[in-house]
């Protein structure tokens, strides 16, 4: 059975950010699901966190059937770690410039125990939202594509940053995608945590590489689904 790729957004992003890289995953004749992670929410109040995230992306998991390639951006890197370590179905978990933390590690601490300064906090005080997307998450993204990205960013919640990944996967097959331009994710600790993956791809990119690399992503990825298709 060919593998299904699922895909896991970043903080404060919906599964729209993923259109274009399925677009192309499409026309290679590979199935994809985007999930909505629990913390992200147009409404602060009802933003979760990071356990919601996980069921969330275990449950899609569950609900293909199937084997699965499961991709992740940004912060959906913890969620999907997470996930990946408790469904027997996923054949690869690939991080897009994103988050491979050890367990027992919050986002929070992993900042130093603060939000970016740039950053905004929702008035009930449950959310946050990045407030330079357009420099530090977008950069070098075509401008419509930027524009529109912004205006659908939601509250993310507090919480997704404040609870300790509690898992990480021990026999899945691990690829890294580093986005050497990044201005949001030092290039040198996604170098750091890519030495830790079986396969490593550096793409020229800013911190959205499925947005402005979709075609070298989509290539990862089918490499990806080839492999967990023929057993490894």
């Amino acid at each position: 059975m060919k593998p299904t790729v699922v895909l896991v957004h970043g903080a404060m992003h919906t599964p729209w950010i993923f259109e274009p890289l399925r677009e192309r995953l499409t026309a290679r004749g590979i199935e994809s699901r985007a999930v909505q992670l629990a913390s992200s929410n147009p409404d602060s109040a009802a933003a979760e966190g990071l356990t919601e995230d996980v069921a969330v992306v275990r449950d899609t998991i569950e609900a293909v059937g199937g084997p699965v390639v499961l991709a992740a951006h940004s912060y959906g890197g913890v969620p999907a770690t997470w996930a990946a370590a408790e469904a027997e179905r996923v054949a690869e978990l690939v991080y897009l410039a994103a988050f491979a933390l050890e367990p027992g590690t919050s986002m929070m601490e992993w900042m130093g125990g603060d939000f970016p300064p740039t950053w905004i906090h929702s008035p009930d005080g449950r959310a946050v939202k990045a407030g330079d997307a357009e420099q530090s998450i977008f950069s070098g993204v075509d401008p419509f594509l930027t524009a529109e990205a912004v205006k659908r960013l939601h509250w993310q919640g507090v919480r997704a940053f404040t609870e300790k990944l509690a898992a990480t996967p021990t026999d899945v097959p691990l690829t890294y995608v580093v986005a050497t331009e990044d201005p949001a994710l030092p290039p040198a600790v996604q170098e750091q945590w890519a030495a830790h993956c079986a396969r490593s791809v550096r793409v020229p990119s800013g911190h959205s590489p499925h947005l402005s690399h979709a075609d070298e992503v989509a290539a990862v990825l089918a490499d990806a689904v080839t492999r967990a298709a023929n057993g490894g």
